[in-house]
């Protein structure tokens, strides 16, 4: 297994920017075929500043977002041409107020999606959370980066968060391309306070197994932790072994469950400063 298609998500010039040299060296180390998307914002007016606009107002703003989409443009074929990957350029214009629609069409036709941890500061309004929605909705796994990891190597260090959920289950074998390169990997399962269970001794051996019959040896590590929630167990586990990538699953539990005792997801993609692998 490998990745052969991976999708990067050039939401913005300042996503291009710092997405691409991890992108491209992402493609040299899969041998895989780059795909660039960038969605061009859409003008979706309401019915009364319609009858308002005027030629001159429309004109700007296409020239705007034209504008916009050539400066990304040729910074993909920039590093791409540096990189001596093969790539290929998209530009989309959104469909809807939620640009994440039309990221979701490419998505779902790629092995990886790859795109900058959410920054509500950089991103455009109608990308906001574009991230969860490919997580949750792509059927992929998508790969989230912070804005200064440039060109750093991904995945030589890995950690995987085991819950035995379906999510947990689905991305630890979409990383599996990233297990098998690495230098060392981690199980990690962490018991929760508010969910105890009688296999917990022994939760993560298995899935240990399972890796070591594709070529992967695994470390396990179980915490039982009473003061963190695991999202923050996780990245605290994470740094103390000098990882460079976390797999986990994401947005498993319900909105009722998250409001009460906090989400995972939510806290390592708000705070994680390395890659970060997640499947929904």
């Amino acid at each position: 297994m490998s990745y052969k298609t991976i999708l990067a998500c050039l939401t913005s010039e300042f996503a291009a920017a710092h997405l691409l040299p991890a992108a491209c060296g992402l493609a040299r180390q899969f041998d895989a075929h780059l795909t660039g998307l960038h969605t061009r914002e859409a003008l979706v007016p309401y019915s009364g500043i319609a009858i308002a606009s005027d030629e001159i107002v429309l004109g700007d703003f296409n020239r705007r977002v034209a504008e916009e989409d050539r400066k990304i443009e040729n910074l993909f074929q920039a590093a791409a041409d540096q990189a001596g990957c093969t790539a290929e350029w998209r530009s989309r214009a959104a469909r809807s107020p939620d640009a994440a629609d039309e990221l979701l069409d490419s998505a779902t036709r790629c092995d990886l999606i790859v795109a900058l941890l959410p920054d509500r500061q950089q991103e455009r309004f109608d990308q906001a959370g574009f991230q969860k929605d490919l997580v949750v909705n792509s059927g992929r796994p998508v790969l989230l980066l912070p804005d200064d990891w440039d060109s750093k190597p991904v995945g030589t260090r890995i950690l995987t968060a085991w819950n035995g959920s379906r999510e947990s289950a689905r991305a630890l074998h979409d990383g599996l391309p990233f297990l098998q390169r690495a230098a060392f990997a981690e199980v990690v399962t962490i018991q929760e306070p508010h969910h105890r269970s009688a296999e917990f001794a022994t939760e993560g051996h298995e899935i240990a197994r399972l890796l070591s019959r594709h070529g992967v040896t695994a470390e396990v590590r179980q915490i039982q932790d009473t003061e963190h929630p695991p999202g923050i167990r996780i990245l605290m586990e994470a740094a103390s072994q000098q990882c460079d990538l976390v797999i986990m699953g994401g947005y498993g539990h319900s909105r009722l469950h998250r409001l009460i005792f906090g989400d995972a997801s939510e806290h390592v993609l708000r705070e994680a400063r390395i890659p970060v692998l997640m499947s929904g």
